[in-house]
C-alpha cells in the first residue's frame, strides 16, 4: 500500500513539474494555435480520474472510460489526439497552457495578470 501512495505522489510531482515547464516555455511563444478545449478538458478529467483512483483499477477504468464516452472519444481516437499534439511543438505548448488554467480553474488560483512592458514603455 505504501508503494502505491508513493507511486501516486511520484506521478503527481512529474505530473506538476511537466506543466510547469509548459507553463514557463508557453510564456515565450509567439501566436498560439487554437487549442482543442474538447481535448483539453478530456485530459483534465481523465487526469482527475489517475489521480483519484490510480491508473490500474477497475472503478479507475470504468471512470476514464465515461469520460471518453461523454467528450465523444474512444481509446483510440483519444489517443491519437494526444499524439498529435505531443508530435507537434506549436500545439504542444498551449495545449499544456490551457491545461494548467483549466486545473488553476478547479482549484480556483486566479489567473496571474502579466502586465505588457511595451505599454508601459509607451506611457515614458
Amino acid at each position: 500500500m505504501q508503494n502505491r501512495v508513493n507511486g501516486t505522489r511520484s506521478n503527481a510531482f512529474r505530473f506538476a513539474f511537466a506543466l510547469l515547464a509548459a507553463l514557463l516555455l508557453a510564456g515565450c511563444s509567439g501566436d498560439a494555435p487554437d487549442v482543442d478545449e474538447r481535448l483539453v478538458s478530456t485530459f483534465v478529467e481523465i487526469r482527475m480520474v489517475e489521480q483519484t483512483y490510480g491508473p490500474d483499477s477497475p472503478a479507475g477504468r470504468l471512470a476514464r472510460k465515461g469520460v471518453l464516452e461523454r467528450h465523444g472519444y474512444t481509446r483510440e481516437t483519444f489517443a491519437a489526439a494526444c499524439d498529435k499534439v505531443l508530435e507537434d511543438d506549436a500545439q504542444w505548448i498551449p495545449f499544456q497552457k490551457a491545461v494548467v488554467e483549466r486545473i488553476d480553474s478547479l482549484l480556483g488560483i486566479p489567473k496571474p495578470v502579466v502586465k505588457d512592458p511595451k505599454k508601459k514603455e509607451a506611457k515614458k
